[in-house]
């Protein structure tokens, strides 16, 4: 019997050190799969700081998007934003038909989201303010809507560093012409 015990107890103990190893392995992969990355403080702040610039009509709509950006919650949970699901940048924003009025002037926070692919502004009051030119610092962008826009200017020529750009509305966008006509024929074919 003495035997037997001094067997079976090494094999209990490899057996639960097995167990365990397995268990501890498996949360540790489950835990880096569904590890969820925030988006950063300076993107977080650079759309609160955007969210200011502008007013929203409440006499058209009874809510914006802009109501659930809030400091301290991860703006990636945002209506109207998306994030990138490895690093957490956002690389869209949609703020189509949210009744928001004001000007988005050069300097404007927008301009530092770097990693935008999708700027959707379309059907929004930006009282005839001018395209900014700093459009073209979203190099990685791939859709832009400013349909129903209301701006009043010319596409500015630095459009064309938009070079990984599919999707362009200017729909219904009044008074837009373009400073390049080249230019219009280049993204003539994008919708």
């Amino acid at each position: 019997m003495r035997i037997f015990t001094m067997l079976t107890t090494p094999l209990c103990l490899l057996f639960f050190f097995l167990c365990l190893k397995t268990a501890f392995s498996s949360s540790l992969q489950a835990s880096s799969f569904s590890t969820t990355h925030l988006c950063s403080h300076e993107e977080a702040a650079a759309l609160l700081q955007f969210k200011t610039s502008f007013s929203i009509n409440y006499s058209k709509a009874n809510y914006s998007k802009t109501e659930s950006w809030k400091e301290g919650i991860d703006c990636c949970s945002w209506d109207g934003v998306s994030c990138d699901n490895v690093t957490g940048h956002v690389i869209a924003l949609d703020l189509s038909s949210d009744c928001l009025s004001g000007t988005i002037p050069s300097n404007n926070t927008l301009f530092l989201l770097k990693n935008l692919e999708s700027l959707n502004l379309a059907y929004n009051d930006f009282r005839l303010s001018k395209i900014p030119p700093e459009i073209s610092q979203f190099t990685r962008l791939k859709h832009l809507d400013i349909s129903f826009f209301q701006f009043l200017s010319q596409v500015p020529t630095k459009i064309a560093h938009l070079t990984k750009l599919v999707s362009l509305s200017l729909s219904q966008t009044r008074k837009v012409a373009w400073k390049e006509p080249c230019l219009m024929n280049r993204y003539k074919s994008l919708s």
